[in-house]
């Protein structure tokens, strides 16, 4: 076990990757100062963090959406939770609040990941509010131009590698060596804050059967199931719902990899066209 100062987030001793384990204490669980978002959970996240140090941009609290016509051709009752409402469109700035906010507490200067899109524009956001130097790696020719174009807007540092996403994170963690602070999901802060999505759908729906989730790399399904897991070991689900995880074909290391490993059923059909990790 590390102290939580700690910035670098492998194992010494096996490079496995670390995660945040709270010891919940009394029962303020919520900040009811806060009327929503990320930060309402502050005592299920990051309570040792300093308001002072809380790096946001009112993230969170995204819209449920009850589909009729999707539920009617589904054949069961869905609803629909929208985090492309959140500051820079996708669900990585619940991660990235509680990330850049441990970097200043820690007193970083820069912060460093490796992206195809959405992770760069959320990174060099986060790190601009935290008055912070971001740099980003990303695979030449293989990113989304809209996002880049937040990236720069943001002021990042743009460094394109020759290879795929993997490439970039490898050359990314020498900044790291450096001093620069990993705002990549290696980095546990990222799975504390996208946690956040699971207690907003329990509050607006307390009875869940099944959360269905697209998984490219798993840090959303790591974040929801260890939510799950916090929250029922608090004893505050009525019922542990069930976690769906939906991988492309193309890209499906959880399917091909892990279900083997285990020998469980995983349903779903994985393509041969090799393993092409998405933006971590």
């Amino acid at each position: 076990m590390y102290g939580i100062d700690r910035s670098r987030y492998r194992c010494d001793r096996c490079g496995g990757l670390l995660e945040v384990t709270h010891e919940f204490g009394g029962d303020q669980l919520y900040d009811f100062r806060k009327r929503g978002g990320v930060w309402k959970y502050r005592y299920l996240i990051h309570p040792a963090l300093p308001e002072s140090l809380t790096v946001s941009r009112n993230e969170g609290a995204t819209t449920m959406y009850r589909s009729d016509r999707v539920s009617q051709y589904a054949g069961i009752s869905l609803h629909l939770k929208h985090d492309g409402e959140n500051p820079t469109g996708s669900f990585k700035d619940r991660g990235m609040t509680v990330a850049v906010s441990e970097a200043l507490r820690l007193g970083m200067k820069r912060t460093v990941c490796a992206s195809t899109g959405n992770t760069a524009a959320s990174a060099a956001s986060y790190s601009a509010v935290a008055g912070m130097e971001c740099t980003v790696y990303v695979p030449a020719g293989k990113v989304s131009q809209s996002k880049m174009a937040q990236t720069l807007a943001y002021g990042a540092r743009v460094v394109e590698v020759d290879g795929t996403f993997d490439n970039a994170l490898e050359e990314s963690l020498d900044l790291v060596e450096d001093g620069s602070y990993t705002l990549n999901s290696i980095n546990p802060w990222r799975v504390e804050g996208q946690k956040t999505v699971l207690y907003e759908i329990l509050e607006c729906m307390s009875d869940v059967d099944i959360i269905s989730v697209p998984a490219g790399n798993l840090g959303n399904t790591s974040a929801i199931g260890k939510a799950i897991m916090e929250l029922d070991t608090l004893g505050l689900l009525k019922k542990v719902p069930r976690l769906v995880a939906v991988q492309a074909e193309g890209a499906a290391p959880f399917l091909q990899d892990v279900g083997g490993a285990l020998g469980v059923h995983i349903e779903g059909r994985a393509s041969d066209s090799g393993l092409s990790n998405k933006d971590r």
